[in-house]
C-alpha cells in the first residue's frame, strides 16, 4: 500500500503545482522562472517535469513539491502535506511525525484549535460582544467565516476548560495562560488565562491552522475608568514555536490565492479593516494585525505579487507607519500605492458607511511617490518646497530600483517644481551617494562560474545513476582508465554538494545532443589532455644525459605509444 506522500506524488505534477504559484515558462525539457525565493531580474529556477524537483542556479535553493510548499507558504512538513492532500484530493490517515518538535507542534495545534472553538461558543453567548461587532458592521456570515470568538471576563476560563485535556506547560507553551511572579502561600504558582474580556480574531498559517489569536478589548479603554486606560485596545498572543509575528499576517490563508490572481495586495493594519474590506469582496486584503510591518511580511507577499496597497488609518501614526511600509518595500524592488482617506477615518469606518467609496478609494490609488510629491506641494509654502522634497520624496526615488522608472519621476518632480531635470536629478545622486557609497560597483566582481569537463561529465553520470542506467557504471570505468580510480572518486566526491544544479545543467546538454556522444567527446578531451601531460614529463626525461640506455630505450617506447594514441585520437 502506497503512503500518503507517495499517493500525493502520484496525484499531482511539480510544474502545475509551482506553476499555480509563480509564472514558469518552458526551457528545452524543463521548465524556469524568477525564483520565490531571493530577488532576481533573469530566470535561474528550474523545474524537471521528468524527476519531479526543482533548483535555483541563484540561491540553491532545490526539492520536491513538498519542500517548495514548505518554503513558499511558510509551513511545516504536514502543513504542506494538509495542503496538497487537499489539492490531490487525498485523505491522509495513519499519519506519524517523526519529528519531536513536530509532533510537539501537533499538540500546539490541537490545543489552539480546541481553544478557537470555546472562545467561537462564547461568543454566540454573548450578546454585548455580539452587539460590539453588529455595530462595527461586521455580518454573522464573517463572524463564522473568520471564526471569531469572545473570551469571557474570567481569571481562569479557559485554563478551566483546558486543564483535562492539556497541560499547564502546553498552555503556556501556547501563549493562552501566563503564571504569576510570586508563589502562594501554600508555595503554589497561580495560572490565569492570557485574554479576558475580549473580542477573539484567531490568526492563522498559510495552511489555515490557527497559531495565535488577536483580542479586542470589548470597551475602548480611552473611554473608562483611569485604571481601564492602561488596558490594551488590542492584545496578541506572545512569539510561540507557531507564531512568529514577524511572519504572520491576517487573513494571508484565505487572501493568498486571490493576491496570486489579481497581482495586487491590499494591506491594512487592523482585523476589523480586514474583516471588513473582505465583507464587501475586496478578497485580496491582508491585514498587518496591530504589529509593526517588517521585511519578511513583505517578502511573504512579493512571493506573490509584486504590487501594494497600502490602507492604513489616515492619523499620524497611520502616514508614518505607512511611509515606513513604503520605504521598506520598495527597497525590496516592489510597486506602492496608498490610498487617500478622510481626516480621521479607517476603512473599516468607510466601508461601514459607504462599500463603493472604499472600492472608488482603491481605484484612485496613488503610486506612494506621487501622493508625497502631491502632499508636499499642498502643504508647504514656496520656499519650504524644495527642502520637503529633498527631505521626503527624493530619498523614496532612490529607493527606485528601474533607471527608467526613476527617471519618470525626476521628469516628474522637475515639471511640478518648474526647475530642469538636471538640478533634480544632481540633488537625487547626493542622496544616493551618501546613502550607498559603494553604488555602481559590481556585487558579483568576485564571483566566477567555473565550468570545466569534469563537470560536466560529473552531471551526466549523476543523471545516468537517477535513470538507474548502467551507463553511469561504463563512465567511471572509462574515465579512471584515462587518470585513476582514486582521482575520480575524489573528482565525484567534490562534485556531490552541486549534484541537483549539475543534473539540471546536464538535462540542457541533452537538448543539443546525444548525452553518449557529449560523454564519450569528454573523455577523449580528458584523455588527450592527460596524454600531453605524460608527453611533457618524458620529454624533460628524455633530456637527461645521465639516464641509462636500458631507461632510455624504454622511456621512449612509451613517447612512442603516447604519440601514436594522440594521433589516433586526433583523427
Amino acid at each position: 500500500m502506497s503512503t500518503n506522500v507517495e499517493q500525493i506524488k502520484e496525484k499531482l505534477d511539480i510544474v502545475d503545482i509551482i506553476s499555480g504559484y509563480i509564472k514558469v515558462e518552458k526551457a528545452g525539457i524543463n521548465y524556469k522562472a524568477k525564483c520565490p525565493f531571493h530577488n532576481e531580474k533573469t530566470p535561474s529556477f528550474f523545474i524537471s517535469p521528468t524527476r519531479q524537483s526543482f533548483y535555483c542556479f541563484g540561491c540553491g535553493e532545490k526539492g520536491d513539491i513538498f519542500s517548495f510548499v514548505e518554503k513558499f507558504e511558510g509551513l511545516d512538513f504536514k502543513g504542506a502535506l494538509e495542503t496538497l492532500a487537499s489539492k490531490a484530493g487525498v485523505e491522509l490517515k495513519n499519519f506519524k511525525q517523526t519529528n519531536d518538535v513536530k509532533g510537539e507542534k501537533d499538540k500546539l495545534f490541537e490545543i489552539m484549535e480546541k481553544a478557537t472553538q470555546i472562545f467561537e461558543k462564547q461568543l454566540i453567548e454573548n450578546k454585548e460582544a455580539l452587539n460590539v461587532l453588529k455595530k462595527r458592521g461586521v455580518t454573522n456570515d464573517s463572524i463564522a467565516k473568520w471564526r471569531l470568538g469572545f473570551a469571557k471576563n474570567e481569571w481562569r476560563s479557559l485554563y478551566d476548560n483546558l486543564q483535562n485535556n492539556f497541560s499547564k506547560e502546553e498552555m503556556l507553551e501556547a501563549g493562552l495562560i501566563k503564571k504569576t511572579d510570586n508563589e502562594t502561600n501554600s508555595g503554589q504558582i497561580k495560572y490565569y488565562d492570557t485574554f479576558r474580556d475580549r473580542i477573539m480574531f484567531p490568526i492563522n498559517d498559510s495552511a489555515g491552522r490557527v497559531i495565535a489569536f488577536s483580542g479586542r478589548a470589548i470597551k475602548d479603554p480611552s473611554t473608562g475608568s483611569e485604571q481601564e486606560n492602561k488596558i490594551p485596545k488590542y492584545l496578541n498572543s506572545p512569539e510561540t514555536k507557531l507564531f512568529y509575528k514577524s511572519e504572520a499576517l491576517y487573513g494571508f490563508d484565505v487572501a493568498k490565492n486571490h493576491i496570486r490572481k489579481l497581482d495586487y495586495t491590499v494591506l491594512v493594519e487592523g482585523q476589523m479593516d480586514l474583516l471588513m474590506s473582505h465583507q464587501v469582496g475586496i478578497l485580496n486584503t491582508v491585514a498587518s494585525s496591530g504589529t509593526a510591518l517588517t521585511e519578511l511580511h513583505l517578502k511573504k507577499i512579493g512571493k506573490l505579487s509584486n504590487r501594494i496597497i497600502i490602507a492604513y488609518d489616515s492619523d499620524d501614526s497611520g502616514e508614518k507607519a505607512s511611509r515606513r511600509a513604503a520605504e521598506m518595500a520598495m527597497a525590496l524592488g516592489m510597486e506602492i500605492k496608498t490610498v487617500s482617506l478622510p481626516e480621521g477615518e479607517d476603512p473599516a469606518s468607510i466601508i461601514k458607511k459607504d462599500p463603493a467609496k472604499w472600492k472608488k478609494a482603491l481605484k484612485e490609488s496613488q503610486h506612494f511617490i506621487d501622493f508625497s510629491l502631491n502632499k508636499a506641494l499642498e502643504e508647504k509654502e514656496d520656499r519650504n518646497i524644495t527642502k520637503e522634497i529633498i527631505k521626503n520624496v527624493l530619498p523614496l526615488v532612490s529607493l527606485i530600483k528601474s533607471e527608467i522608472e526613476k527617471s519618470i519621476f525626476v521628469k516628474k518632480i522637475a515639471l511640478k517644481m518648474k526647475v530642469h531635470e538636471q538640478d533634480v536629478l544632481n540633488d537625487l545622486k547626493k542622496i544616493e551617494k551618501k546613502e550607498d557609497p559603494n553604488k555602481g560597483e559590481d556585487p558579483f566582481k568576485n564571483y566566477s562560474k567555473i565550468v570545466n569537463l569534469e563537470r560536466i561529465l560529473a552531471g551526466i553520470i549523476f543523471l545516468e545513476e537517477f535513470n538507474k542506467s548502467k551507463k553511469s557504471k561504463n563512465l567511471k570505468e572509462k574515465w579512471q582508465q584515462i587518470v585513476n580510480k582514486e582521482k575520480v572518486e575524489e573528482i565525484l566526491a567534490n562534485f556531490e554538494k552541486n549534484k541537483e544544479a549539475l543534473i539540471f545543467e546536464t538535462e540542457g546538454y541533452g537538448e543539443k545532443g546525444s548525452l553518449d556522444e557529449i560523454a564519450e567527446d569528454i573523455l577523449k578531451r580528458l584523455e588527450l589532455k592527460n596524454l600531453k601531460t605524460k608527453l611533457q614529463k618524458i620529454t624533460i626525461i628524455l633530456d637527461d644525459k645521465n639516464l641509462s640506455k636500458k631507461d632510455q630505450k624504454e622511456t621512449k617506447t612509451d613517447f612512442n605509444k603516447i604519440q601514436k594514441r594522440i594521433k589516433e585520437l586526433n583523427n
